[in-house]
């Protein structure tokens, strides 16, 4: 007796792609309404001159740990004030404060740790970058030496991380 040998039957591929274009498909059509969101801040800069500023730079840096908020200033980190998150306007009236003395200074350092919140990370360079008060402004001189008011604290903003 002979046996027959039975075919293998063949897989039915069509579904399967049929399936992986309309996964692929709805993937495209869903990726149009990711919104991503970027933060501008500037690199560090060096500078390899032998001239000395007439002037100790203001070095502004913000160290962001827990709930605090750690003003320095200065090229050996001297503590200037320190603030909570929650209180952002005192925050921001420090750095009107520190503008007042430093009025030629527009870069802000901000260090913010790993455990810091992204929403606080903005509103602490929200309050960074202009004055939030409704009717105050700085005086500030153009290119032109004519003098304006202005809105404008720290708007160069500088990441490091916290080792």
């Amino acid at each position: 007796m002979r046996r027959k040998k039975k075919k293998t039957p063949r897989l039915n591929l069509i579904p399967i792609l049929d399936a992986i274009f309309i996964f692929i498909f709805f993937l495209l059509m869903s990726a149009q309404f990711i919104d991503i969101y970027q933060i501008g801040s500037d690199a560090p800069i060096s500078a390899s001159s032998d001239e000395h500023p007439k002037k100790d730079p203001l070095n502004l840096t913000l160290e962001l740990t827990g709930k605090k908020i750690v003003v320095k200033t200065g090229m050996d980190a001297n503590v200037f004030k320190s603030y909570t998150v929650n209180n952002l306007k005192q925050l921001n009236e420090g750095l009107i404060e520190l503008k007042k003395m430093h009025p030629e200074e527009n870069s802000a350092i901000i260090k913010p740790s790993s455990n810091f919140k992204y929403d606080k990370i903005i509103a602490v360079i929200d309050h960074t970058r202009e004055i939030r008060k409704k009717d105050t402004y700085l005086t500030i001189t153009d290119k032109s030496n004519q003098k304006k008011p202005s809105k404008v604290l720290f708007d160069k903003i500088i990441f490091e991380t916290i080792n």
